[in-house]
């Protein structure tokens, strides 16, 4: 099944929970009292009968989010897809959570947020070059994951690289790293090299924050800010904040996972 019909079923069940819940609302304003709930399922497919009266009720609802959906949030200069040990897609997708978290961290006077690092496994889709769409980004980043930043301190941190050289690269933004067979790699972060007596503040998803996809690292960090927004949200607004300032979307690889030579 392609992520378009995955897209469409989704947005079809969100309806029809929705229709669901106007349907048990409407029921429940009557003098009629429930006294049993026999939960059901309904096969959706091919052969299904439309229902006119669901489909009276959802088509508002569907019309809506169709043009939601369908909005141009910005024009991409370049198509972006996962690679190792960096791809453009896990290049600009970090780019854009750090800027925004940063973004987030000064509205709530919290301190500056040095690095960025997600998991190729949690980017589900490519980008596309050209108009990128609201259900691109839905189909990027379809869960429901919050944007977390950590306190680390330097060995945990170094424990981070380490991990990124152990998979072969991973998706990053402010920092830069060199890659060396059965030796540590060589770190910069935010131009300057990597000091394991100091701490450092890492944003990144709260499943991974909570050790998922190996990530043990997180573990028992000096601090946690949640961020109270959504790691697609941030995406989003981002796009329309440069969309709206006349720029495009620059997906490229610059060299910051490497191997040494």
């Amino acid at each position: 099944m392609n992520s378009s019909c995955i897209f469409t079923m989704t947005k079809t069940s969100r309806l029809l929970r929705f229709s669901a819940s106007i349907l048990l609302l409407t029921a429940c304003s009557s003098p009629t009292k429930v006294t049993k709930v026999e939960p059901s399922s309904v096969q959706l497919n091919t052969a299904s009968k439309s229902n006119v009266e669901i489909e009276k009720i959802i088509e508002p609802y569907k019309s809506s989010m169709d043009k939601e959906m369908n909005q141009v949030l910005i024009i991409s200069e370049s198509n972006a897809e996962k690679d190792l040990p960096e791809g453009k897609l896990g290049n600009i997708t970090c780019d854009m959570v750090l800027k925004k978290a940063n973004d987030y961290c000064k509205e709530q006077q919290l301190p500056p947020v040095d690095l960025c690092l997600l998991n190729n496994g949690g980017l589900r889709s490519a980008l596309p070059k050209g108009e990128i769409l609201m259900s691109k980004v839905f189909e990027l980043m379809p869960f429901e994951n919050e944007l977390v930043v950590l306190t680390l301190t330097g060995k945990k941190t170094k424990q981070l690289f380490q991990a990124i050289s152990n998979s072969r690269g991973m998706p990053i933004a402010g920092a830069r790293v060199v890659l060396q067979d059965s030796l540590p790699p060589q770190v910069m972060i935010g131009g300057e090299e990597f000091n394991e007596t100091k701490n450092y503040r890492v944003v990144t998803s709260d499943y991974l924050s909570n050790g998922g996809d190996k990530m043990y690292f997180f573990k028992s960090p000096e601090k946690v800010d949640t961020l109270h927004h959504k790691i697609r949200d941030c995406i989003i607004e981002y796009m329309q904040e440069e969309n709206k300032k006349g720029n495009t979307l620059k997906p490229q690889l610059d060299g910051r996972i490497s191997y040494k030579k």
